[in-house]
């Protein structure tokens, strides 16, 4: 069983969303074409490569886990989306895949091999294409006043807190290589979910996955629905987020 596999039922219907109006605004930004290649690389159960698909001409996503390959033909035959869809990772994809115009990437570049992954984006990312680093998270302010007590059961539980590094520094990761930042896009905005939607986001989560809790997961579940329980009004909590897209060129591209 793959690190990812028993989160797959959870990670599509629970992680924290896009905003309706991401694809699109996104799309307008990056000059997005019919006559383009996209890469969606750690592709999960492919919401960027299907968000996307609708602005390009073909969409690939590549993932080593082959349960979210199977959830994300799924979901593309459920939108009606075309994908091709490989069985690996980003750093080993061969010659014979071409160039893309370009390379989403979700909530995978702190699971790549730096050094490994910039040499495969430089070989694979058309001269003017871009790579772009996408994802959407709880703000840490006093709008989400649950998380602090969210955070602090997920950590307790967590097979592996604190021993990898989710936030990257985008200038420090392409050091030494022809790309750099040049632009991001911010786009905040907000839902209600329920504590059976945070405990569904938390199962979704690698290190605490149904796999990690094992017989320990009823108690976890009740952990985090009693730590939320006191800032839930009819069962509801209001949650404010940050999506954010980082597009990162080759130097003299923009």
């Amino acid at each position: 069983m793959g690190r990812f596999e028993s989160t797959v039922p959870f990670y599509a219907s629970f992680r924290e969303p896009y905003p309706r109006d991401f694809f699109p605004v996104m799309a307008e930004r990056l000059a997005l074409t019919r006559d383009m290649r996209l890469l969606d690389a750690g592709c999960g159960p492919g919401l960027l490569a299907i968000g996307f698909a609708p602005y390009v001409a073909s969409c690939t996503g590549v993932d080593p886990e082959p349960a979210m390959l199977r959830a994300a033909r799924a979901a593309a035959i459920s939108a009606g989306v075309k994908l091709e869809l490989i069985e690996g990772r980003l750093e080993g994809l061969p010659a014979s895949v071409g160039t893309f115009h370009l390379v989403m990437i979700g909530r995978a570049l702190h699971w790549m091999d730096r050094e490994v992954a910039l040499a495969t984006l430089d070989r694979i990312v058309t001269g003017d294409g871009a790579v772009v680093t996408c994802g959407s998270r709880t703000v840490k302010t006093d709008a989400n006043p649950w998380l602090a007590a969210y955070d602090e059961v997920r950590n307790a539980w967590s097979e592996d807190r604190g021993s990898r590094r989710y936030d990257i520094d985008h200038d420090a990761w392409l050091a030494g290589s022809p790309f750099q930042v040049s632009d991001e896009i911010t786009l905040p905005h907000s839902h209600v979910v329920t504590a059976s939607d945070l405990i569904g986001r938390a199962l979704s989560k690698s290190n605490t996955s149904p796999e990690v809790l094992g017989d320990r997961r009823p108690a976890f579940e009740s952990a985090l629905a009693q730590a939320l329980e006191p800032y839930a009004i009819d069962g509801a909590l209001n949650e404010e987020l940050l999506a954010v897209a980082t597009i990162m060129r080759r130097a003299g591209s923009h």
